[in-house]
């Protein structure tokens, strides 16, 4: 079991900057922009030999019958975690006069019967006047003024965190440990069912879910063990052609997922299969292939469709796209659970593929048999030599071919081998990478 922390407060306290300056690490969206944060970030920290984990969540703000949905999902959400933790930090600003808002906030924390520590953030210039006479007030007890822009006050926060926490959660084996094997990203476009498959897989409600565009705007990270194996899931923020390049919030959000992409292992690509056919679904393959990741199409909403012609789908994606031919592709409802274990199971299959190491010896074998069956095409008259390939790499599996033109590949024979060599070596269903340069043999 683990000490767990929340920050608490309004929007645009800094809670999210807090957040960061806590981990010494830039993980959550940080903009002077009310409501940014819309799903709790949780991470664990290790500190003088203590582990808990410590949550960011989105600002609390006063309900009505008029609020949104969104909002009262996104209150629900963290008010649930409020519910699962050890210590809030409740921030409010030192620069600006307690509100009403802020209030509302205190009184709720007096009913629940969890320890609260009152920070004061935004603390590095001149603070309000009636600041004093305010936290008396509120009883909460001493404050500790920080500035989570500036790091001041950062070291005398972690230590009264530590303070807090009991001696039986010393550190042990900690989730970042236990649940580091695989990462495993799912990406797509806006309202595409990303969250709630996310939702669906771990069996529990991690990402505020809805019809709205750009709902998820950090990742949002959870854990899920399947027939002993351990993956790390990301909810990444939905990807779009931004019409208002202007819209910074949204350009943040797509630039984390596609540097998620880049970190992650697998990917999955959530497609609504109502909008398979669109060319952006397209580009997004195009951006995966481009990092070379492991590839899974993943077709969601099959529960909003009577009749399915599921290969006529695969033929169309595969024809579209080569490069991806033979890449898993699945059908699933994410909201009623439907082809879930399917989809588990394709990644469980296809990450041994991915990790997958060839012999040397074998694979020169194989060019020596597929450049005499189907030779390259000459150069200028001259005979284009395939002379030696060699696997560099796994995760994913990338190779050299050394030739004495390597211009004279064009890229239909390059595809053609890279096919070969997946057929042959069992390497279908994943993206490689073969890479051809010019020998320094002029003998071979």
């Amino acid at each position: 079991m683990c000490f767990n922390v929340i920050i608490l407060g309004k929007p645009n306290v800094g809670k999210s900057c807090l957040f960061n300056a806590l981990l010494e690490k830039n993980l959550a969206l940080v903009k002077n922009y009310s409501g940014l944060t819309r799903d709790l970030k949780k991470i664990k920290i290790n500190y003088l030999g203590k582990s808990y984990n410590l949550t960011d969540s989105a600002g609390i703000q006063k309900t009505s019958s008029k609020t949104s949905d969104l909002n009262k999902k996104i209150l629900e959400l963290t008010m649930s975690e409020v519910n699962k933790s050890n210590l809030i930090l409740f921030v409010m600003e030192g620069n600006k006069e307690f509100t009403c808002e802020d209030l509302e906030i205190v009184k709720y924390l007096r009913r629940i019967k969890v320890k609260k520590l009152l920070i004061i953030n935004k603390s590095e210039g001149k603070l309000f006047p009636t600041i004093e006479s305010d936290i008396k007030k509120i009883g909460l007890g001493e404050p500790l003024f920080v500035s989570a822009e500036h790091k001041i006050g950062i070291t005398d926060l972690k230590l009264k965190i530590d303070s807090e926490i009991p001696e039986d959660f010393k550190k042990t084996i900690d989730d970042s440990e236990k649940f580091s094997d695989h990462s495993v990203a799912i990406v797509g476009k806006t309202n595409t069912g990303k969250s709630t498959l996310l939702n669906s897989l771990v069996g529990k409600k991690l990402s505020v879910t809805g019809n709205i565009p750009h709902i998820t705007r950090d990742p949002v990270e959870a854990n899920l063990v399947w027939k002993n194996l351990n993956f790390r899931l990301f909810d990444t923020a939905g990807m779009t052609r931004s019409k208002n390049k202007t819209e910074k919030i949204n350009l943040i959000s797509i630039n984390e997922t596609k540097r998620r992409i880049r970190l992650s292992e697998v990917i999955i690509l959530l497609i609504d299969i109502n909008s398979y056919f669109e060319k952006f679904n397209y580009q997004l393959i195009k951006l995966i292939v481009e990092e070379a990741r492991c590839l899974i199409i993943v077709i969601n909403k099959i529960d909003k469709i009577k009749k399915i012609s599921k290969d006529y789908i695969k033929k169309n994606i595969y024809n579209s796209f080569p490069e991806i031919t033979n890449c898993p592709i699945f059908f699933i409802s994410a909201l009623q659970k439907k082809g879930l274990e399917e989809l588990v199971a394709g990644i469980i299959n296809v990450l041994p593929i991915w990790q997958k190491r060839i012999n040397t010896n074998k694979l020169n074998k194989w060019l020596s048999k597929i450049s005499k069956i189907t030779p390259p095409s000459l150069n200028n008259g001259k005979q284009v030599k395939l002379k030696y390939i060699t696997q560099v790499n796994t995760r994913p599996p990338k190779f050299i071919l050394f030739t004495n033109y390597p211009l004279a590949i064009k890229e239909n024979y390059k595809r053609f081998l890279i096919n070969n060599l997946k057929k042959v070596f069992k390497l279908e269903g994943i993206i490689i990478t073969l890479k051809i340069v010019k020998s320094d043999n002029p003998y071979g």
